[in-house]
């Protein structure tokens, strides 16, 4: 279905009704996932459930020519409680700088991230955002220098390099 130009599919349940323009709770779109390991730039104080939390993590991948990171977007899916006190505990120790919302840390901290697509998106410098992110799990196996690259990030978007199956 991707090759046909199509995002995913959809499923239903056998025993689930047919209703014209209506997917219902028995309906589900599967689209492909694509994962990639990414820095941590800065993460937000959380609100509601999650006040006092560090929570929305700012992702960066890097940039081969200059080294730098360039930020991708947010996210603030996939956490456990126990991410959730683990970031808030861990997170100010890498911290250069702080504001009302934002604590903004050295690039050093490496996780793993799924998603469904990247888009075209004028509001981060790569020109480039992730849709649908989540956290999987983060990666104190790797260091920042080994994070996921903006090329590989442009290949994903221009369809060079599809999701695992």
């Amino acid at each position: 279905m991707i090759d046909a130009g199509h995002e995913g599919v959809m499923v239903k349940g056998l025993d689930a009704p047919y209703a014209a323009g209506s997917r219902g709770f028995a309906w589900l779109k599967i689209k492909p996932v694509h994962t990639l390991d990414l820095v941590v730039l800065a993460c937000d104080w959380g609100s509601g459930r999650r006040t006092g939390w560090l929570s929305n993590l700012h992702l960066g991948a890097r940039d081969p020519d200059t080294g730098e990171f360039v930020m991708l977007g947010k996210t603030f899916k996939g956490m456990t409680d126990a991410i959730l006190k683990w970031q808030t505990e861990t997170f100010p120790k890498y911290e250069v700088e702080r504001t009302k919302w934002t604590v903004r840390l050295r690039p050093e901290i490496v996780v793993e991230i799924a998603f469904n697509e990247v888009q075209t998106s004028p509001k981060y410098p790569g020109g480039l955002a992730l849709r649908h992110a989540r956290v999987k799990a983060y990666r104190p196996d790797k260091g920042p220098e080994e994070a996921d690259t903006m090329e590989t990030i442009r290949a994903i978007h221009e369809g060079r390099i599809r999701p695992k199956s």
